[in-house]
């Protein structure tokens, strides 16, 4: 071997021992300080996934509309500043040709449904397979009159700790329909994943993240 040639090789040998130990340590600097996902990206991120859920439901369950709404803190009282409890609709899946209902059912008062939230604080479902021939409507006919509601079912979404944090809407507007067993099964199957994926969203602590 001639003098060049050992000479690259040490030089290699020199480059590769300085520079591979650099090249592994920038990459674990890059990996550990790599940063968390911004509040936009992370909201865009759950309202995906429980969108898709909702799609699934809409398909298999074959209903006309089914909604998402939550609770949350729409003001305060004067003058003692206690939270006035409101809810909106944040999620809404529609089939053809049904009229959509998010945009009106936005910071309403909860004070303004007393008896369907009562029942659903109580029994954590709601179920209205005939309107037409139900005898207990809770308080919900602004909602199932002008959208020529046929059927309706409620199911709350809770928190992995228990708390109701939401309710789940099914309607159908074209024919009533009653719930079988597997369809119970399957929305309080789907209803128990939203309900997961909406804590680990609202449980994250927002000032962490930019």
């Amino acid at each position: 071997m001639d003098v060049i040639t050992q000479l690259t090789t040490i030089i290699i040998a020199l480059i590769t021992a300085v520079l591979g130990p650099i090249a592994v340590t920038w990459a674990k600097v890059k990996i550990t300080t790599k940063k968390p996902p911004t509040l936009v990206a992370e909201a865009i991120n759950i309202n995906s996934l429980v969108d898709n859920q909702l799609e699934n439901i809409l398909d298999e369950i074959d209903c006309d509309r089914i909604w998402v709404a939550q609770f949350h803190n729409g003001g305060t009282f004067y003058p003692t500043g206690k939270s006035i409890q409101k809810f909106s609709v944040f999620y809404e899946k529609l089939s053809p040709n049904t009229s959509s209902i998010k945009m009106t059912l936005q910071n309403i008062p909860s004070s303004l449904f007393p008896k369907t939230l009562s029942k659903m604080h109580k029994d954590g479902e709601l179920e209205i397979p005939s309107i037409a021939n139900a005898t207990e409507l809770y308080g919900l006919e602004s909602l199932t009159t002008p959208l020529n509601t046929k059927s309706l079912y409620m199911v709350g979404l809770y928190s992995v700790d228990n708390h109701l944090i939401g309710v789940m809407g099914i309607a159908y507007n074209q024919e009533e329909y009653t719930f079988t067993k597997e369809n119970w099964i399957y929305v309080r199957q789907k209803v128990g994943v939203i309900g997961t994926l909406l804590t680990e969203y609202l449980y994250t602590n927002p000032t962490k993240k930019k």
